[in-house]
């Protein structure tokens, strides 16, 4: 099942937009440049799709093809956790831009060997940026 989409946007667009959305809240320059390098990457490997066009499948194919990469070890782990929470909070933006009108109820699962929170969530989370904006999506 496709995600619905009010707009014709593409990946790109909502990559921009997202991330000028996060700058103008006060998001730190490094944050920044992990949450633009990942989605960067996420956005080279599924191509650059209309937003509707994004399924959950895309998702887990992509973390899947990174968890299987050469690499092992805790550092590995730690990056591909960052990916997915990145990747999953642009996803929550999407969806209180409305840029998405309908959601799969097949949601995308962390990574299996996930069992803290995410660092990047939680900076992202420290940072004000939930507590600014209206229909906050922290829990």
């Amino acid at each position: 099942m496709k995600i619905g989409s009010l707009k014709e946007v593409f990946l790109t667009s909502a990559k921009d937009i997202f991330l000028f959305d996060y700058r103008v809240a006060g998001l730190d320059a490094r944050t920044m440049g992990t949450c633009r390098d990942v989605l960067d990457s996420f956005i080279c490997f599924t191509g650059n799709i209309l937003v509707k066009d994004l399924t959950p499948d895309h998702v887990r194919i992509y973390i899947a093809n990174l968890s299987d990469g050469p690499s092992e070890g805790e550092d590995h782990i730690r990056l591909v956790i960052n990916h997915y929470a990145v990747i999953h909070e642009w996803i929550r933006w999407i969806c209180a831009q409305k840029f998405i009108t309908e959601r799969n109820s097949a949601l995308v699962k962390p990574p299996r060997f996930l069992t803290r929170r995410f660092a990047v969530l939680s900076t992202l989370q420290n940072s004000g940026y939930a507590r600014r904006r209206p229909g906050n999506l922290w829990h």
